[in-house]
């Protein structure tokens, strides 16, 4: 019973129940269309469907969000030792209802920030801006508050708060670790977006190690319930052809 509830639930919810009705409707439209270009729009209908279905699914994240996460694996503390600080990049922030707080995926960038921070004894750089189209307090400035609440001494603590993009977030730190003469540090961001933040550190001249977290790919084996459609893989999976669409956008500005 609990198998068919599950099935169930994941087609009459979003994203499912969109991707059966548009599957429904553009295999009628296919079978009653009488004109070429009415086929090739149920065509298009249908195929979109099934792109959509893929990307609602575990089995999607396998191509767009594995490879990415991949890319870099977290390294022994012991090759962490000699780095002279840590990094954590913005993520996004909440304004709710009278307080502003930590997006998800911010919070467990710093939850790895500070867990570093409490065996390597090491400062701490905050870098994220307000959201875009938002006046509210920056990323960073509220990262700092929750770090003080943790505990962590504020002298510790080092903000931007000026940064908006990947982009802006290597090159605010970039002068930061010229003005205090860094060697290298540890960069700590969503494993799905580290690719490209270590790409984009590195031609800004940062000598940076990558310590991935908040994982989005199900490393467990593969099984029924991840060709089911779900917002979560949707949401993955959203977040992976993003960065592909990042890393290719910043490549062609030289970034």
């Amino acid at each position: 019973m609990l198998y068919f509830e599950k099935f169930l639930s994941a087609f009459l919810t979003p994203p499912g129940i969109i991707i059966v009705i548009l599957l429904i409707t553009g295999i009628i439209s296919l079978k009653k269309a009488l004109a070429t270009y009415q086929k090739i729009l149920a065509y298009i209908v249908v195929l979109t469907t099934l792109f959509l279905y893929l990307l609602s699914t575990g089995v999607g994240t396998i191509l767009y969000v594995k490879p990415l996460e991949q890319a870099y694996s977290p390294p022994s503390l012991d090759l962490l030792q000699d780095h002279d600080a840590i990094v954590v990049l913005g993520g996004g922030i909440i304004l709710g209802n009278g307080e502003v707080e930590l997006g998800p995926h911010t919070l467990k960038r710093l939850l790895k920030g500070f867990e570093l921070y409490k065996k390597l004894d090491k400062p701490i750089v905050l870098t994220g801006g307000s959201p875009l189209g938002r006046d509210s307090l920056t990323e960073a400035e509220v990262m700092a508050t929750v770090l003080e609440e943790w505990g962590v001494d504020y002298k510790d603590i080092i903000i931007d708060k000026s940064a908006r993009t990947t982009a802006e977030n290597a090159l605010q730190v970039s002068e930061i670790f010229r003005a205090k003469r860094w060697a290298k540090v540890i960069l700590v961001t969503s494993a799905v977006h580290m690719k490209r933040a270590i790409d984009t550190f590195q031609r800004n001249a940062i000598s940076v190690s990558a310590y991935p977290t908040d994982y989005l790919y199900d490393y467990a084996s593969l099984s029924w319930v991840d060709f089911l459609p779900g917002k979560d893989a949707l949401e993955a999976n959203i977040s992976g052809i993003h960065e592909f669409i990042g890393q290719i956008w910043y490549k062609i500005q030289g970034r």
